[in-house]
């Protein structure tokens, strides 16, 4: 392995680091994210249940008002969780681009590389 592909491959986990870094702070925004749907969605149903104590309506009119704020608390929540799994995904494929390839085992359980062995230091 020459210099410069060990400049590139420290390079590349540098990078690598960086975006997963970044990856985790997202998914952590995303969390919060959620929560604070929930949270929303609760101070939503009590206004919600409030109201509609006061008003004259049926209980069917009723239960209708307050799915429809928890049917769209509930795509809301999917749509962030969705991003969510689409960062955790990103992270394993970072992941699995940044382990080692050409220390894979064979069938028979011995360890065989194609580099010298002061190369590896």
């Amino acid at each position: 392995m020459s210099f410069l592909d060990k400049m590139k491959k420290a390079g590349k986990s540098v990078v690598d680091a960086g975006a997963k870094t970044m990856l985790k702070t997202d998914i952590m925004f995303l969390d919060r994210e959620i929560k604070t749907r929930k949270q929303a969605f609760g101070v939503e149903v009590y206004d919600l249940m409030a109201e509609l104590e006061a008003s004259d309506m049926s209980a069917t009119e009723k239960e209708a008002k307050i799915r429809a704020a928890f049917d769209q608390a509930r795509k809301d929540i999917a749509v962030i969780q969705a991003k969510k799994e689409c960062k955790t995904e990103e992270m394993s494929v970072l992941d699995a681009d940044s382990a080692p390839v050409n220390n894979i085992p064979p069938a028979s359980g011995t360890v065989m590389t194609n580099t010298h062995p002061q190369d590896s230091s």
